[in-house]
């Protein structure tokens, strides 16, 4: 019974993170690319919440929005390969 009050503290206080943060304000871009970032930076965002986990959410954001980018510039380097044939 010990153990179980503080795991349904901190799953409760995770569930909160990740539901408060789809809450936030939408703000426009004027640039497409950067509305492409803001749009990254929100995917990854719920990845922030691993703090309550014991991992380095902050880091784990970072990372994964790098390898989105890295993705993204792939494909479009791939995209302009075929057009030009």
């Amino acid at each position: 019974m010990k153990i179980v009050l503080p795991l349904s503290v901190a799953v409760i206080s995770f569930a909160t993170i990740l539901l408060s943060s789809g809450c936030q304000k939408q703000t426009v871009a004027r640039n497409p690319d950067s509305q492409r970032k803001n749009e990254l930076h929100e995917k990854t965002k719920p990845l922030q919440a691993a703090d309550l986990a014991g991992y380095d959410g902050t880091q784990l954001r970072k990372s994964v929005d790098k390898i989105i980018q890295g993705n993204d510039k792939h494909n479009k380097e791939l995209e302009n390969a075929t057009e030009g044939r």
